[in-house]
């Protein structure tokens, strides 16, 4: 009958100095080729037959601490086990193993010092040179939609809240390696809405390198356009209502707003920003659209006429607004346009421009198309607003004062 493997090493450690040199050392080869094969078939174990649904952790970790090698070894196309384990092949997954790989993966220098245990390890196969994380954040399920989708969306979700907790992924990494655009699809809903509620100004990009997401949504050649813009702008109106969740954001002078319109439509895209605007929530779309995109005002309208009521956070009616930005682009003069500043009520006359501080009569005297005549006009309106200061706001010229609001994006 043949020695159990157990009972064979423990005679072999009881005689091993019982031995001659020679068969020791025999022994010692044939020893040091077998760990050698059993670390190459622990990193195909890792590779190819690690199941989320077979195995636990405590397994994989006793995987890795006989055999540490295999978590550094790579397979055929160059991924490394924590890369394997982002696939799903043939319905077997192993992605929840990934913070575990990712944690030993740091102790044991996988990937080099700075890779936080193949985290930051460049995917071999990606042709933009992404990394783990990117990868991570940004697979889709490619197979049917439904059950299985929302599965492979919520593991992932879960790995990298773990991987947070751990604080193998940080949330300047969200910045660093655009895991919102990664995520901005959806199919990577919970991946999506974990990003941007740890970091929403993502949303915002404003000093970022990426394109902002909800140009970045509209902007792509991606069969999802319609869903992934309501996606970004859902987002946005969660986290910046004020600014109508960047609908008129610009990129190179053009709103994202007018963008919408010309990719998938105006009815398309007025219905998915209804969806996301609701008209009965009273948000003044109007004024932004009248501060960033006029040329959009009667388009919008149509959709919210009850908005022509509304109030901005100024206390500012509609025409007030639209009063303000005509003076302040400098489009009407008293000569062409009299009637125009003749027909101007007092509010709008008396009233400070909140975004830039300045009264009426001092929106018309600035910038190179200073129209004195309309400056004479309106301070004859209100004589009492010669030598008061710009930050001030009163019907009589006398008030508190405001900031000044940001004029790039709403």
């Amino acid at each position: 009958m043949s020695q159990s493997v157990d009972d064979f090493f423990t005679q072999l450690q009881q005689s091993r100095e019982k031995v001659p040199k020679k068969v020791t050392s025999k022994i010692n080869e044939i020893a040091r080729k077998a760990i050698e094969d059993m670390s190459k078939a622990a990193g195909k174990f890792l590779h190819e037959d690690l199941d989320d649904d077979k195995h636990t952790e405590e397994q994989v970790k006793a995987i890795i601490e006989l055999f540490p090698e295999s978590l550094s070894q790579e397979d055929e196309k160059g991924y490394l086990p924590i890369q394997s384990a982002l696939f799903t092949v043939s319905g077997r997954s192993s992605v929840t193993f990934v913070p575990l790989m990712a944690r030993e993966g740091c102790r044991l220098g996988v990937g080099g010092e700075e890779s936080r245990g193949g985290l930051l390890s460049i995917v071999p196969t990606d042709d933009d040179g992404d990394n783990t994380i990117q990868w991570l954040s940004g697979c889709c399920f490619m197979g049917e939609k439904g059950p299985a989708s929302d599965e492979y969306d919520r593991k992932r979700a879960q790995v990298l809240e773990k991987l947070r907790d751990l604080n193998l992924l940080k949330k300047a990494d969200i910045e660093e390696y655009g895991l919102v655009h990664n995520a901005l699809h959806p199919k990577s809903q919970r991946r999506f809405d974990f990003f941007t509620s740890w970091d929403p100004a993502a949303l915002e990009a404003r000093y970022s390198q990426w394109l902002v997401p909800i140009h970045h949504a509209i902007g792509s050649d991606r069969e999802e356009k319609e869903k992934v813009f309501e996606m970004v702008l859902k987002a946005g109106m969660e986290y910046f209502p004020e600014r109508l969740g960047f609908l008129f954001c610009k990129k190179d002078g053009i709103s994202a707003c007018k963008k919408a319109f010309d990719e998938i439509g105006v009815d398309k895209a007025m219905k998915i920003i209804r969806t996301c605007i609701p008209p009965s929530d009273d948000h003044p779309i109007l004024h932004h659209a009248i501060r960033h995109a006029p040329d959009l005002e009667n388009d919008i309208a149509q959709y919210y006429p009850d908005a022509v009521f509304l109030r901005d956070t100024n206390n500012h009616t509609l025409s007030q607004v639209e009063f303000y930005m005509n003076l302040r682009r400098g489009k009407r003069t008293f000569k062409n346009n009299s009637c125009f500043f003749i027909k101007a009520t007092d509010a709008q006359v008396n009233t400070m421009h909140p975004e830039t501080g300045l009264y009426p009569f001092m929106l018309a005297a600035v910038g190179n198309k200073s129209d004195l005549a309309a400056v004479y006009y309106l301070l004859s309106r209100n004589p009492k607003l010669v030598g008061v200061g710009g930050n001030k706001d009163s019907s009589d010229g006398v008030g508190s004062s405001r900031k000044r609001q940001r004029e790039d994006i709403d």
